[in-house]
């Protein structure tokens, strides 16, 4: 027997194809030779701000106990299945498949995955470490999927995980409005989380479990656990046939993509955690973007929160000149703009005082005073206390925000970023269901 650990990435594109299908179609094939899975298949979501990415920008792996005297047959049913699938037609897809042999996946390849989702690699990079691990490299077309294959190979998922199940419509409903009963969803998401999170826009109700592209899934739902997606699925109520379903392992809603800097270290492609006091006061720009200046001892950068981010957004205006905070976000590559930190999260840790000028409150009936005139200090016509020109008369205001976290909604939550309501905690070993 040998153990086979199989990637594939870059399969999809925005006309509907989706890689986490071609893998269960795969897997789906494999078994029907006798190949089974060991442990659960990984999606692994990559640099959410690479410009040539696809849609999620997510890669999958599985790993397969295969006979030695089947094994040509498996990589060729994996090959197939990909040719088959992956929509070839479209320039933008570059399909890798990735072969690699043996228990245990070099630690070398687990450093390049990390790099592969925090940072941008090169085509060159991925074949060196491939053939430096002695892995199979199959491209279609330029193949830069095999970037993602070998990411996606290379994670162990050590540090933090989370779970996904993803249903897969019947052929003939691609395309077609999804039909999954709203009210199931609520009723799933309330009795389940925060096993399981971002069914919904807690805000609007909106519910986030559907995509809205015409590829292959019907729903998936997130978890911290195999058995909790797997029961919310049993709540959801589809008026539609569900081809089959697939529990991957996942990097999702991990803050794995995030890296903490200086600002004289942020730079297009990454996704930053950087820290200061606000430069300039929040502005609003067409479009209803909301963007302030943030300044450490190294250097400025823009943050912006973006329309889609809704009530974030009322976060973001209360800032002001002094105040300390945390920014969360990618950095995309645009040359034309100042370099911009796109939110996903605020820290806030300390408020510069704002004042108001009023009349001050009387010290003895507590009544507020009465101005005698330019210079002339102040009255209480109550009590006739008199206050000097110079008693103090600023009144703190409160700005409507307070030191705390806060997050951009799920409708504008990218698939990597950890929701707050995520302890990030050290979990047990994953069990079989």
């Amino acid at each position: 027997m040998t153990v086979l650990h199989i990637g594939v990435d870059d399969t999809d594109s925005k006309k509907g194809m989706c890689t986490t299908y071609v893998g269960a179609v795969a897997i789906d094939r494999l078994k029907k030779i006798g190949i089974e899975l060991v442990g659960y298949p990984k999606l692994i979501r990559l640099n959410p701000n690479w410009k040539l990415k696809t849609r999620g920008n997510c890669a999958v792996a599985f790993t397969v106990e295969v006979p030695d005297s089947k094994k040509q047959e498996a990589k060729k049913i994996v090959l197939d299945t990909v040719n088959e699938l992956a929509e070839l037609d479209v320039e933008t897809t570059n399909p890798g498949v990735v072969f690699l042999e043996g228990k245990k996946v070099p630690k070398k390849l687990a450093e390049f995955s990390q790099k592969v989702v925090q940072d941008v690699v090169e085509l060159k990079d991925a074949e060196a470490i491939a053939r430096e691990a002695g892995a199979d490299v199959y491209k279609f077309k330029m193949g830069r999927g095999i970037i993602g294959a070998l990411a996606a190979i290379g994670h162990p998922l050590e540090k933090d995980w989370t779970f996904e199940l993803i249903s897969y419509r019947a052929p003939e409903h691609r395309g077609k409005k999804r039909k999954v009963d709203e009210a199931s969803v609520a009723e799933m998401d309330a009795k389940t989380r925060p096993e399981t999170f971002d069914n919904l826009d807690p805000a609007t109700g909106e519910i986030r479990i559907t995509p809205h592209t015409p590829c292959p899934i019907l729903y998936g739902i997130r978890g911290e656990s195999p058995d909790a997606v797997l029961k919310a699925s049993r709540m959801v109520k589809a008026a539609e046939p569900i081809e089959c379903a697939v529990i991957f392992k996942t990097n999702q809603g991990t803050d794995e993509h995030l890296v903490q800097v200086k600002i004289s270290g942020a730079r297009p492609n990454l996704s930053v955690i950087v820290e200061g006091e606000v430069r300039k006061a929040p502005r609003i720009i067409p479009g209803g973007h909301v963007i302030f200046r943030l300044r450490d001892e190294t250097g400025e950068i823009d943050c912006a929160a973006y329309e889609p981010t809704r009530q974030f957004r009322e976060v973001v205006k209360r800032l002001a000149v002094g105040d300390r905070v945390r920014a969360h976000g990618g950095i995309k590559e645009k040359p034309e703009l100042p370099l911009t930190v796109n939110l996903e999260k605020l820290e806030i840790f300390e408020l510069t005082p704002q004042f108001r000028m009023e009349n001050p409150i009387c010290p003895l009936c507590g009544k507020r005073m009465k101005s005698e005139g330019r210079g002339k200090g102040y009255s209480c016509k109550k009590c006739k206390t008199k206050a000097p020109p110079g008693f103090p008369r600023g009144v703190e205001v409160f700005r409507g925000v307070d030191v705390g976290a806060f997050e951009v909604p799920p409708r504008a939550r990218r698939h990597l970023a950890r929701p707050l309501s995520r302890a990030l905690r050290v979990k047990p070993p994953t069990r079989e269901l």
